[in-house]
């Protein structure tokens, strides 16, 4: 039985633990997370995954591998919403702007408007919503009882650090790094690529349960409904070393956009008119050369980096997930010849 430790404990490294192979009545892997953060942790602004909005929209551009891991994580998530009621993940009707590159892999896809008249093309199709302070305990919490064992331990220097664990010192005989921004830190990556901005979204009182999206010029706007009553308004974002916005600035801000943006559901522009549950300010570390996923070995140790997905964490998750584990197949293979 291999040994395979997986360092993060964010959307990424908990859907790598969640993969087929690591998993009851036959597992064939004996997994160990090790974090410094973990779900249900007070917030903080230290990892990503706790503050994303989390809807999957189809991200632009990017390589072959980077589309199909969205559209394999988009389909392991509705199964999830579909099977797991619980689990803060929903199954809804996105409207997305005109990318269409996604078209033949995704449930019920329409062109709602041929963008004639002035109007913008409009697509819909389906998709899901996440709420993380949901899904990501209880994952975890999945995890812990099919045998996973997960372990807090402080700011690792390097990926060949030693991690001490409940019986000495932690054994692999692969390692994946999930770290997100800590690719940038860690002695023995320093990802330069790798860079932090800081993202700030409202979560309001409203009963609508879809998923609205406009890709505007250097601007992003999106709502989500969780369907318990709220939704998240998103996104103003920011270098992490700019001054902290104020409240009211991001309300100035956002709240004139969704007005003009989806007047349906937002009739007027003043904030006061809305009743704000919660102001959300988070970071997300952002690769602009793209995922990375791939195989290495520092000395001695086998690699596989899983990380740099920039907005993508949850519309990546279980499809960069499965990539990770046949790079770690590979590894095991090796070691079998």
């Amino acid at each position: 039985m291999a040994k395979i430790t997986i360092l993060g404990a964010g959307i990424t490294g908990l859907t790598i633990a969640a993969q087929p192979s690591s998993q009851p009545p036959s597992p064939t892997h004996q997994i160990t997370i090790i974090a410094r953060d973990l779900p249900a942790d007070a917030p903080s602004q230290r990892w990503s995954s706790p503050w994303a909005c989390a809807g999957w929209v189809a991200l632009g551009g990017g390589t072959a591998l980077e589309r199909q891991m969205q559209l394999d994580a988009l389909a392991f998530l509705r199964r999830v919403a579909a099977e797991h009621p619980a689990a803060g993940v929903r199954a809804v009707r996105l409207v997305d702007g005109p990318t269409t590159w996604f078209a033949e892999g995704v449930e019920g896809f329409e062109v709602l408007g041929d963008g004639l008249g002035g109007g913008e093309t409009r697509v819909g199709y389906g998709s899901v919503v996440v709420n993380p302070g949901v899904f990501l305990g209880w994952l975890k919490d999945r995890l812990v009882r099919e045998g996973v064992m997960v372990l807090r331990v402080a700011e690792m220097r390097a990926l060949t650090e030693k991690v001490v664990g409940y019986l000495g010192y932690l054994e692999h005989d692969v390692l994946i790094n999930a770290s997100g921004a800590g690719a940038r830190v860690l002695e023995d990556v320093r990802d330069e690529e790798v860079v932090t901005d800081r993202t700030y979204t409202v979560l309001i009182k409203s009963d609508f349960e879809g998923a609205l999206v406009h890709r505007g010029v250097g601007v992003y706007t999106y709502f989500f409904g969780r369907g318990d009553g709220t939704a998240v308004l998103g996104g103003v974002s920011e270098p992490v070393g700019n001054v902290v916005k104020s409240c009211r600035e991001v309300y100035e801000e956002l709240f004139p956009r969704a007005h003009a943006t989806f007047p349906e559901q937002f009739p007027t522009k003043d904030f006061t008119d809305y009743e704000i549950v919660e102001d959300l300010v988070g970071i997300r570390p952002l690769r602009p050369a793209g995922v990375r996923v791939e195989k290495e070995v520092i000395n001695g140790l086998n690699i596989v980096h899983a990380y740099g997905t920039t907005i993508g964490g949850y519309i990546h998750s279980f499809g960069l997930a499965q990539e990770v584990t046949r790079l770690v197949e590979g590894y095991i293979s090796e070691s079998k010849a």
